[in-house]
Parts: structure tokens; C-alpha cells; sequence
């Protein structure tokens, strides 16, 4: 693996576990997270640190006790994806939805794309229709209703 390599997954595993779990540091976005950044995801795409920070700020007042967890890295000299699990308990309002107090677990993959040893593109693709459904917000039909 090449020190570039390497430095970018660093990168990416310490803004995991210090920006996006509840007991983490929002400062250090400052650090880790390019000033215009570029983050995609299915829900939402935002722009620059501070709609970052701000995303962040609010993930944890939705779910209080939010542990993000790297199940897999894959790193390169440009980008790194990872496979992650989010687990935490809805006690904040979320896009009009009350606190339901329902413990959620959705995974998810990122790939972000490193300039500068910051992070200056990311993709989110999690399960967001589990969350949903686990919070009892969204009803799936049963697999019968598909088989006709």
C-alpha cells in the first residue's frame, strides 16, 4: 500500500469516528473535510463544510447515541470506499417524524474522493427505507402481493 494510499484511509476512518459518532468532535471537520465540499447521497446533497458540519450537528440530535462503525475499507490513491453500520436511537425530530425511542441499525457505503489529504467528494448510499421501516414509518407490502 502506498503512504498516499494509506494517509487517505486514515483520513476517512478518523472522520468516521470523530465527526459522525455522538460523543465526536465537530472541529475536526476543519481538519479532515475540504472547505467545498461536495457530498451526495440518496436523501440529500449539500455543499461546502459548513452544510457538512450542520449535517452532522443535527445527525446526532436525531439520534442522540449514534455509533458509526467501518466494517470494510477499500483505499486507493485517489478515493476510499468503506462499508459502514449506523446504530442509534431515534429521540429527535427527523423530517417532520417524532421521536419513536426505536433503536435503528442501517448500513451504508461511502466513497469519498481525497484532494490534499481532505476529503473533497462524497457518495452515500445507505438504507435509508430499513431506517424507515425499523421506525415504523414505512410499511413494506408482503412478498405475496408481488408474486401475482
Amino acid at each position: 500500500m502506498s503512504v498516499r494510499t494509506a494517509n487517505n484511509e486514515a483520513v476517512v476512518i478518523r472522520e468516521i469516528e470523530e465527526v459522525w459518532n455522538s460523543d465526536g468532535d465537530l472541529d475536526v471537520i476543519d481538519d479532515l473535510v475540504a472547505k467545498d465540499v461536495v457530498y451526495h447521497s440518496p436523501m440529500m446533497d449539500m455543499e461546502g463544510r459548513d452544510e457538512y458540519r450542520e449535517a452532522a450537528k443535527e445527525a446526532r440530535t436525531i439520534f442522540t447515541d449514534l455509533e458509526m462503525s467501518v466494517e470494510d475499507v477499500v483505499p486507493t490513491d485517489e478515493k476510499v470506499a468503506v462499508r459502514y453500520i449506523v446504530r442509534g436511537t431515534h429521540s429527535g425530530e427527523m423530517m417532520g417524524i417524532e421521536p419513536t425511542d426505536e433503536r435503528i441499525e442501517m448500513t451504508g457505503i461511502l466513497i469519498d474522493r481525497i484532494e490534499d489529504g481532505k476529503i473533497q467528494e462524497r457518495y452515500d448510499n445507505a438504507d435509508e427505507l430499513g431506517m424507515f421501516v425499523q421506525l415504523g414509518v414505512v410499511e413494506l407490502p408482503e412478498m405475496e402481493e408481488f408474486e401475482q
